[in-house]
């Protein structure tokens, strides 16, 4: 009889689950614009010296851009670059400069302040191409520069060489067509090499702030410093 009871409890099939009291809805498909975009992984840039990303990059001022625009008209050579940044130097408006009007190539190409650059091309227009064919019958090839922009003192020591700024220029000589070189220096007398050099020397005074040469002290005897410094009262120094 109890096997018998078993056999009877056995057969009682199990009750379904519960069933719930709505169906779940299903879940909407994701909207277009929730979709989230792939993680992609931004490596840092390295920024080259004096140089600044592009959306961190000022724009030129509208006298920087003129002083570009004349460089251009004058028919200088040259690559406008980013501002320079050094310790307590600096250029706002570089530019590189490798060839001058008439076609005078600067060797080696140097580095300058676009005021700088202009008042060469002035110089050499003015001064050094006439005055060249009128002592040697010969149009000048080659400007040699001695040190154009450096982040360095005065030989002084009192304060920032105006080549800091790129307001400086040191001429060491010139190359000509149908002539010699000529370096800067102490040339004879009356030859056409001292006449030269000393023409085209005062010729600067009016267009550069500062004219060092041979004869103003021992440390600009073989070459012509020409630099922009601004002074009170536009006090130029003319040596």
């Amino acid at each position: 009889m109890l096997a018998s009871a078993a056999l009877a409890q056995d057969a009682i099939p199990p009750l379904p689950p519960p069933r719930p009291v709505r169906p779940a809805e299903p879940l909407p498909p994701p909207r277009p614009d929730r979709v989230a975009e792939p993680q992609t992984e931004r490596r840092a840039e390295k920024v080259p010296r004096n140089e600044t990303p592009l959306d961190q990059k000022a724009e030129l001022g509208s006298d920087a851009k003129d002083c570009l625009q004349r460089l251009t008209q004058r028919g200088l050579r040259f690559e406008s670059r980013p501002p320079v940044k050094e310790n307590s130097c600096g250029i706002e408006n570089p530019v590189l400069v490798s060839a001058l009007p008439n076609g005078i190539t600067v060797v080696p190409a140097s580095l300058m302040g676009c005021p700088m650059a202009e008042s060469i091309a002035r110089w050499i227009g003015e001064a050094v191409v006439p005055e060249a064919e009128r002592q040697f019958q010969s149009a000048p090839t080659k400007l040699l520069i001695g040190t154009s922009y450096q982040c360095r003192d005065q030989r002084n020591g009192e304060k920032l060489s105006e080549h800091a700024f790129g307001n400086g220029l040191d001429v060491m000589g010139f190359e000509f067509a149908k002539r010699s070189p000529l370096i800067i220096g102490s040339h004879t007398g009356d030859s056409p090499e001292a006449t030269f050099q000393a023409t085209i020397r005062k010729a600067a005074c009016p267009i550069f702030n500062t004219v060092l040469g041979p004869g103003s002290d021992a440390a600009h005897g073989d070459h012509l410093h020409l630099d922009l410094r601004q002074r009170k009262g536009d006090y130029r120094i003319c040596q």
